[in-house]
């Protein structure tokens, strides 16, 4: 049969496959984790990212220290650019992987290599999400490594693994491959000492200095400090170890919903018929069967295996979280192995096997977890219709902002959508308004007498609400009249914050402009919590004035009410405190403080449950449950505080 196609040609094929399944998520913004990398957020500065952070779990230099950057200089607001640089990267991975795969066991095995890779139904997610670039650079420069091995650049296959290790952790899987290589593909070893020392030497400098290795370290491995990475619940790591398996298979696992995701799929069936069309053109088993030189299963089954199954044991074992795109570099390996396999079957046989892998995939690119959130897809296009929503809002109510403003802001549940991490640990209003002095903080965060401020509220349906807290004025980007509901936590807790400021009359002033426009059933809390304000500013004779008129709560109901003020804890230790006395209670009273640590354990705030079983130990010493408590912090590494955490380790739900 003549050549209808040179070899050469063989990656476009792939390459117009995962051009086609990836074309819908170059229209997506930046979402999550992308605004805290692109604000240069950290504690180092200018060398953010760049440098390790002592208290950082993760060190990526090159895509969060160097591609950020170039991000924040040349597209800090779209983000098209940063998703067409993603997808050019797997695009380019997928030139390399067909290469490789080819020059180990002939064209036929390198293209249905890439043909797999391209497949994959969570390979999306990593163009999609643009911090995706640190699995996308790990897989690229580890694929490089490979090839550039089995060419004997020994050099270069070095400098290319040290690249992909600074990218993301699980590349440290590729160095026994790339030590042992020409051992595994059956040739003479070249440098077999150098191979040893060099990726060895790597190897210990990386663990030297990688700040997360000593966090997990010093806590014996769990996790705390560390956020969501550490070793512990081992009854997960066989489920985690399972998804992981099916999710390589293009599989949903068991208990994911995965509806057929109709705007997907369109692009789904594109690319099946060039799958299809190009196979007809291009595949000629006869021309790569048995080529002289070729590989044998076996061998290259080492390859995937070595490097594959580490690199799944990590997330598995490591990460406390499932998540499909942890299967992608993981997924080079299986690629790597499959190609070969399946280049040893028939022309039909291949055709309709890479069909319907292409069609599992365009199944699994809907999944979404019941109960359980799941860093899928359909979860980034969320995040990023969200945070669409909550900056066109913005805009409408506040076209400018005078350089170096503070906007206070107050969040409701946004869930994973994440707009609370957006906002705060990312900064993207300073972004949004190319202003870096603008400050968003969270309402305890505010800096008192820092002009001008503005504070406003993102509600559940990521609706701004701007409000006037001293006049009591109230305006919505979508709503005629915002419900009073929607404000009410919010303009008690900013209330808060400026009487731990010490300016209790103001203080006052915001909640008796709450009571002009509130209900009347709410003035009861209200004029408690003045009350408060009056005991912590030592006004005694004013607090026991309007306590005296107001009726009390029960008992029950009082330490619900405080409770929840406790949760939101002020800046003020001894306005928090005067709470128990305004409502009718007393902090030294053994109930009262156990049935608030009870309260803040059931919520999942463990830290400030421990800080007052601290609290309760000093009162009635040897309490068992407030023992209980501590040993149970103390066993998942958290640290008693009277504060929320604020800082989201994941793009979680969040609320305030």
């Amino acid at each position: 049969m003549p050549q209808r196609a040179p070899s050469h040609w063989l990656p476009l094929l792939p390459v117009l496959v995962v051009v086609a399944l990836n074309l819908p998520c170059l229209g997506l913004g930046y979402l999550w984790d992308d605004f805290y990398f692109l604000s240069l957020r950290g504690p180092g500065g200018v060398w953010a990212h760049l440098l390790p952070d002592p208290h950082g779990t993760f060190y990526r230099p090159i895509p969060l220290g160097v591609y950020f950057r170039i991000l924040r200089l040349l597209d800090p607001v779209s983000g098209v650019l940063g998703h067409v640089l993603n997808l050019a990267a797997l695009a380019g991975t997928v030139v390399l992987l067909v290469t490789l795969v080819s020059r180990l066991c002939g064209p036929r095995a390198g293209l249905f290599s890439g043909l797999i890779f391209a497949s994959y139904g969570h390979v999306p997610g990593l163009v999609a999400w643009v911090s995706g670039s640190q699995d996308l650079f790990a897989i690229l420069f580890v694929t490089s490594a490979f090839l550039l091995r089995h060419r004997g650049k020994n050099l270069a296959a070095l400098a290319c693994a040290t690249a992909g290790l600074l990218c993301k952790e699980p590349a440290i899987a590729a160095f026994p491959v790339l030590v042992f290589w020409d051992r595994i593909v059956g040739r003479d070893p070249q440098r077999p000492r150098f191979q040893l020392l060099g990726y060895g030497a790597v190897a210990v400098l990386w663990a030297c200095i990688h700040p997360g290795i000593h966090l997990l370290a010093g806590r014996g491995f769990r996790s705390g400090s560390t956020m969501y990475v550490g070793i512990e619940h081992p009854e997960r790591w066989g489920l985690y170890f399972f998804r992981y398996i099916l999710t390589l298979m293009n599989l949903p696992p068991p208990k994911f919903d995965a509806p057929w995701w109709e705007e997907r799929a369109l692009y789904g069936f594109a690319a099946l018929a060039i799958l299809v069309v190009g196979l007809l053109y291009v595949d000629r088993p006869k021309r790569s069967a048995g080529a002289p030189g070729s590989l044998s299963l076996a061998r290259v089954a080492w390859i995937g295996a070595l490097f594959a199954v580490p690199s799944l044991l990590m997330p598995a074992i490591l990460v406390r979280h499932w998540a499909p795109y942890f299967a992608c570099l993981p997924g080079l390996g299986a690629a790597i192995l499959l190609g070969p396999v399946l280049a040893r079957r028939g022309r039909l046989t291949a055709l309709a096997a890479l069909a319907t892998f292409l069609l599992f995939g365009i199944w699994c690119r809907g999944i979404r977890g019941e109960g359980e959130w799941v860093l899928s897809e359909p979860a980034m296009v969320d995040a990023s219709s969200a945070v669409r929503a909550v900056r066109a809002n913005f805009e409408k109510e506040f076209p400018t902002f005078p350089r170096g403003s503070q906007v206070v802001a107050s969040f409701g549940t946004t869930g994973i959508r994440g707009i609370q991490s957006a906002l705060i640990d990312g900064q993207a209003l300073s972004l949004w308004y190319r202003d870096p002095a603008l400050r968003t903080v969270r309402t305890r965060d505010r800096r008192p007498g820092a002009a001008p401020e503005y504070f406003v509220r993102v509600a559940d349906d990521l609706d701004v609400i701007v409000i006037d807290p001293d006049a009591m004025r109230i305006r919505s980007a979508t709503r005629a009249s915002p419900g009073l509901a929607e404000i009410h936590r919010p303009v008690i807790n900013y209330a808060r914050e400026v009487a731990a400021g010490g300016d209790t009359d103001r203080a006052i002033r915001i909640i008796q402009g709450l009571n002009r426009i509130e209900p009347a059933e709410l003035d009861q809390f209200n004029n408690r919590m003045i009350a408060s304000m009056l005991l912590a500013a030592g006004r005694r004779e004013s607090a026991d004035s309007i306590m005296a008129a107001t009726p009390p709560f029960p008992r029950d109901v009082a330490i619900k009410l405080v409770q929840g003020l406790l949760a939101e804890a002020s800046t003020s230790e001894k306005l928090d405190d005067a709470a128990f006395q305004a409502f009718g209670l007393s902090g030294n009273d053994p109930q009262t403080i156990r049935a608030i640590m009870q309260g803040l354990q059931s919520t999942g705030s463990l830290a400030q449950a421990a800080w007052f079983a601290q609290r309760l130990g000093r009162i009635a010493p040897g309490d068992g449950e407030g023992a209980e408590v501590l040993r149970t912090a103390a066993q998942l590494g958290i640290t008693p505080q009277r504060e929320p955490s604020l800082r989201l380790a994941t793009p979680q739900a969040d609320g305030s």
